[in-house]
């Protein structure tokens, strides 16, 4: 029930951002401006109140270890399938860009934390956090090399004379964020209350922001359009039962039992991050697209989570 209420949630303010954008609240203008807001600014404070506000202890030290390389693995394993796929499947531009980026990221904050709070309560959230470490350092760097592809061939001083990436353009708020919230992380080190409020609250808005912006940019987008194209949809059945099925097998495979193997399944069976569609803006990606495909794996999900979840 707990689940169905969050996916509910996220419909909610992604109507709100319709009818806003319908009622002309909102316009056009907003997109840069927000996408900058959120990758600049929301996001990174999430990041560090989020990693600030858990420490290492002994008796956990060993289990987040191995979590951390099922997730840098599991990651590893997304983003072979996101390369691989779309040349199967001929899918070219914009649109590989989008289905690399949904293959390898799910919504792991909104979505993906109290499902796991469902399933296994505080001590599932502590080690979820623990899992989701390498996603904003993969994020920030993966991530941002495939939403910015456009902006890249657009802007030769992105290349080197060679043709390969500048990566200057991985040195981002994000990234630095990761860091720094490692830091606090690693050394049990806790910002002072005011700050870790302040940072609390800011990156709290990060969720509200995303699905708002979302819900306004499909209001410029026809329904039918969003369910003819079947590259969405075969995008979210690789983010929402591919993926998680084949590391659920895979670590049924190694042995892996109740939590270790429940935490990896659930979040890579989470639908697609919605700051896609911000960060799609942000670098000069096909937002529209990205939105379509938040919407249609999060409509899905209503389906597969459950389904998933039932398994475990």
């Amino acid at each position: 029930m707990q689940t169905l209420n969050q996916i509910f949630i996220l419909f909610l303010l992604i109507l709100i951002g319709y009818g806003c954008k319908k009622l002309h609240v909102i316009s056009n203008n907003m997109n840069q401006d927000v996408s900058k807001l959120v990758t600049s600014v929301a996001l990174p404070a999430l990041i560090i109140s989020s990693l600030s506000s858990y420490s290492f202890t002994r008796e956990a030290l060993a289990r987040s270890g191995i979590l951390v390389m099922i997730s840098c693995a599991v990651y590893a394993l997304s983003i072979l399938i996101a390369t691989f796929a779309p040349k199967l499947l001929k899918i070219e531009g914009s649109t590989r860009d989008i289905f690399q980026f949904i293959t390898v990221f799910s919504n792991v904050g909104f979505m993906g934390y109290p499902v796991v709070n469902a399933i296994y309560g505080e001590q599932g959230v502590f080690y979820a956090a623990i899992y989701n470490l390498p996603f904003n350092a993969v994020l920030w760097t993966y991530g941002v090399m495939v939403l910015s592809r456009p902006l890249m061939e657009k802007n030769a001083a992105a290349l080197d004379q060679r043709g390969s990436i500048d990566f200057k353009l991985l040195v981002n708020p994000g990234l630095i964020s990761v860091f720094i919230g490692f830091g606090l992380f690693v050394t049990s080190t806790k910002l002072p209350g005011p700050i870790f409020s302040a940072f609390q609250m800011v990156g709290n808005t990060s969720t509200p922001l995303s699905m708002i912006f979302i819900g306004s940019i499909l209001a410029d987008t026809k329904i039918n359009e969003i369910f003819a194209n079947n590259k969405i949809f075969m995008a979210g059945c690789m983010r929402l039962l591919v993926i998680p099925l084949l590391v659920l097998g895979i670590l049924k495979a190694l042995d892996f039992q109740g939590i270790m193997a429940g935490i990896p399944v659930l979040i890579t069976g989470m639908p697609a991050a919605a700051n896609c569609a911000i960060m799609s803006t942000r670098y000069g990606n096909d937002y529209q697209l990205a939105s379509q495909a938040v919407f249609v794996s999060t409509v899905l999900s209503m389906v597969t989570i459950p389904a998933i979840a039932m398994l475990l």
